[in-house]
């Protein structure tokens, strides 16, 4: 069952239980259980949410929920027993958990408001002084006024004046935070619904209480578990302790509050010294909050026309920037001497420029179509490529148009420039495929090396699994394996392949610092190989020599794989 029925359901079965046994032995009894299960229920959760969890930040809500619950168990217990049994003072000491749930709540909701936003809005302080003289007005004339008359010795009267405070703290930190709004919004809902049913639930009860009214006071006893449950789950999920910094969020709520006051205090009897200061005060303060309210709205107008006057500038020298810019692009796509394409974000052929229109024809080839397709699909940022076609490889760049649903398609055939670049590679000093130096390069840089070091490491490396990889996912993968291998020692002083799955790497090292990036090696090429989404694994085995010691190194690959041995 959803929350919301459930709160629904609890509250139509309690009431209709306590109309229908509507009775002054009866009701107080039966709501006092009810209350009683939901308190015990409620202390339950915040013993398993705050107390038993020591790093929880809001262990205070936890320790004031136990109190409440047991202020409320031991005024039941006293209420029971005959009045020898029951001194008054021992009514105010039993008043202390509620006194001190209540004081503990205050604190935390003062925790959650950001006090920074006073300093940004000084509207804020006035809005403060408001609702403060709001909730102690409105206070005074429910409960304050009446507690002399209510409390039966000195020690109640101060019990239950420090409890009346500390509930109009409450409801100060409560509309402040109502105010200034937290960062999450559907929570902090919550929060202020879970203290608005506590202020009506403790509102309703001790009015009637304090006029002798107990059999109308106890209908508000069940909405206390129901307010202490919403805390719960509001407060366990460990909320941001953060505001929004508004500068001001909730401008009607002091009006609201100063006419609602006014209402009240005009139809409930106040001494007339507290009417007149009460009037005269919360006037004043909205004398001066209209004062600056003006103030800010005049400056705020001021900054809009700047801003509209600075807008309609930008927008002009944007425009004409946009229509340069397009002549920019058209003169760029027209006269550019390698082929450009105009796609969709669908890979659909839009326009060519005269160069892709001799080279293409009308048509593009359809392999080289399927590839724009895929890549641009997904493209977000300007990125460089190799497209193949048959035998043709084209060195493409590709350029989404910002605010448009097209992308350029700049094309180079490079392909003589390849073979040429493999041919010299091939002639020369470095392996074709992974672009390393080949042994002929690195037999002659040892040569010159190791007469100008005094020690140093050779590392000989093989691939243990490669040819599995070969076999599964075919040459493709194996070559991408051997330039990833390659790419992961291109860092190093010198590495080269030897051939095959082979590779050397010489390091003027000592022998501590040869382990240290042998085994940072090992890790690197323990790191999974992504070939086309498809994850391949390779293990190295490496074998050291040191020079000037005499070394060999293939025994690692007869005793263990993926580690490395000296001689």
């Amino acid at each position: 069952m959803t929350r919301p029925y459930a709160t629904s359901l609890y509250l139509l079965v309690t009431y209709l239980i306590l109309a229908l046994t509507f009775d002054q032995t009866w009701t107080p009894a039966i709501a006092g259980s009810i209350t009683l299960i939901g308190l015990s229920f409620c202390s339950w959760s915040a013993f398993v949410h705050f107390l038993r969890r020591p790093n929880h930040p809001y262990r205070r809500i936890g320790q004031a929920i136990v109190l409440f619950w047991l202020g409320i168990v031991i005024n039941s217990v006293l209420a029971s027993l005959p009045d020898r049994f029951h001194p008054v003072w021992s009514d105010a000491l039993a008043n202390v958990t509620l006194t001190l749930f209540l004081f503990l709540t205050a604190m935390t909701l003062a925790q959650l408001i950001d006090w920074s936003s006073f300093r940004q809005n000084r509207l804020l302080y006035l809005d403060g002084f408001i609702l403060f003289g709001m909730s102690f007005v409105f206070g005074y004339v429910m409960i304050l006024q009446n507690v002399p008359d209510f409390s039966r010795n000195t020690v109640e009267l101060i019990a239950m004046t420090i409890y009346s405070l500390c509930f109009m703290a409450l409801i100060l930190f409560s509309l402040i935070l109502y105010t200034t709004g937290l960062s999450d919004t559907v929570r902090h809902r919550t929060l202020i619904q879970a203290i608005a049913l506590f202020c009506v639930a403790n509102f309703g009860y001790y009015t009637f209480l304090i006029r002798g009214q107990f059999d109308l006071a106890v209908f508000f006893l069940p909405l206390y578990p129901l307010s202490l449950f919403e805390l719960i789950r509001y407060f366990r999920r460990v909320p941001a302790s953060t505001t929004r910094k508004y500068t001001l969020s909730r401008p009607y709520l002091p009006y609201i509050s100063l006419v609602l006051l006014l209402v009240w205090i005009s139809f409930f009897q106040v001494p007339l010294l507290v009417y007149v200061l009460s009037i005269a005060l919360l006037f004043s303060l909205f004398l001066i909050r209209q004062y600056f309210s003006e103030r800010l709205n005049r400056r705020l107008l001021e900054e809009y026309e700047v801003i509209q006057l600075d807008l309609a500038q930008q927008v002009k020298e944007q425009t004409s920037l946009l229509e340069l810019r397009k002549e920019e692009y058209r003169r760029l796509f027209l006269d550019h001497p390698e082929p450009i394409l105009q796609v969709n974000r669908m890979g659909t052929l839009q326009t060519m420029n005269p160069p892709a229109l001799q080279h293409f024809g009308q048509q593009l080839p359809e392999y080289l179509s399927s590839q724009l397709r895929r890549e641009v699909v997904r493209l977000e940022t300007s990125r460089k490529l190799l497209l193949h076609e048959g035998t043709r490889t084209y060195d493409t760049t590709l350029i989404p148009v910002p605010d448009h649903e097209y992308v350029y398609v700049l094309l180079s055939d490079i392909t003589e420039t390849l073979e040429q670049q493999q041919w010299l590679e091939e002639l020369g000093y470095h392996d074709a495929l992974t672009r390393l130096p080949n042994r002929r390069y690195f037999e002659n840089f040892l040569q010159d090396r190791l007469v100008q070091i005094e020690s140093g490491s050779l590392l000989f490396i093989d691939l243990d699994g490669f040819k599995q990889v070969n076999d599964r996912y075919g040459h493709d993968a194996g070559d991408y394996v051997l330039q990833e291998t390659s790419n992961r020692l291109r860092e190093d002083e010198v590495a080269a392949r030897l051939g095959g799955d082979e590779f050397i790497v010489f390091l003027s090292r000592s022998k501590a610092e040869t382990i240290r990036y042998t085994e940072d090696l090992i890790n690197q090429l323990n790191r999974p190989f992504w070939f086309h989404g498809t994850s391949m694994s390779v293990t190295p085995s490496i074998g050291i020599a040191r020079y000037p010691e005499d070394g060999a190194m293939y025994s690692v690959k007869q005793h263990e794989k993926n580690a490395y041995r000296f001689k």
